[in-house]
């Protein structure tokens, strides 16, 4: 029997111990399992682990929820004292977390593969018309960025940067990280971005429905872009071309890719899916060990 998951903002995490059990464990009372609901990045997510070591178990429970709120501080835009709304209204941030640098790091790659579609700087956007908000369009541009080690500047008075399009990628890593670091080998990590390890509990490969296709996932990380998953009060896509600064054109339904780790597929998902079919091209042809899954 193979194991099928959908995309959904659920966290489901399977201990290692399980895949040697049935899958109906309440017959066995050696198996612990902890049941939690919360929210990550503004998003609805549910987590169950099942582990044979009750003190094993909320080890691991205790250090994913102080992650998820660890990344929550630095990235989540609707959190008025995170570090991405620091520098967003004070123009710097001292001593910026190593997620945060890396992230624009990152961000840069994409925004030169793209030829500047894909653009952290976009933000202002999202407050135009989510808001009515008049913006000057000025501060959009990634040069607006000033980065080191020890701090980041917004050069720009009118420039403000979200990196929604990493930051779920980023803490399912984080969490795949650490489920490593405590012995589970064997899990599934799937948070909108996902990320699978190991074995299923029925001992098989992990498995991605997309278009009823099965796509094996097995140690790797996913993300699916969605055209209409938030629309705007003028009816647009949040989908931002920085280029023409408005929704992008000609924007895939869905675009799901599938990669080494949860952060560069979703990094590479908004990058298709706001660049124009030149720059898809591209990243196809580049990208060689991604898998690219459009539904135009």
């Amino acid at each position: 029997m193979k194991t099928i998951i959908s995309r959904r903002k659920t966290i489901q995490i399977f201990a290692s111990a399980i895949a040697l059990f049935p899958i109906s464990l309440s017959a066995n009372k050696n198996i612990h399992n902890y049941h939690w609901k919360g929210i990550a990045l503004g998003n609805p997510v549910e987590m169950k682990i099942y582990a044979k070591n009750k003190n094993h178990l909320n080890k691991i429970f205790f250090l994913v929820n102080s992650e998820i709120k660890r990344i929550d501080n630095i990235f989540y835009l609707q959190n008025a004292s995170s570090k991405i709304n620091q520098l967003n209204q004070n123009k710097i941030l001292l001593n910026p977390d190593r997620e945060l640098i890396n992230a624009i790091y990152l961000s840069e790659k994409f925004y030169k593969i793209s030829k500047g579609s894909y653009d952290i700087t976009i933000q202002p956007l999202w407050n135009k018309y989510s808001s009515g908000k008049k913006i000057i369009l000025d501060g959009i541009n990634f040069n607006n960025i000033d980065i080191s080690k020890n701090k980041i500047r917004l050069l720009n008075n009118y420039t403000e940067i979200t990196l929604n399009s990493l930051a779920q990628g980023i803490l399912t890593d984080r969490i795949h990280e650490i489920l490593l670091n405590s012995g589970i080998e064997n899990h599934l990590i799937n948070f909108g971005e996902g990320k699978a390890s190991g074995i299923s509990p029925n001992k098989n490969k992990w498995n991605l429905n997309v278009n009823n296709n099965i796509i094996d996932i097995t140690n790797k990380g996913y993300s699916v872009s969605e055209r209409n998953s938030t629309m705007l009060p003028n009816n647009m896509s949040h989908l931002f071309n920085a280029k023409i600064k408005t929704s992008a054109i000609n924007i895939p339904s869905k675009t799901t890719v599938i990669a080494k780790t949860a952060t560069l597929a979703d990094g590479l998902s908004t990058t298709f899916a706001v660049s124009n079919n030149l720059i898809r091209n591209e990243l196809i042809k580049n990208f060689t060990k991604v898998q690219f899954i459009i539904n135009n």
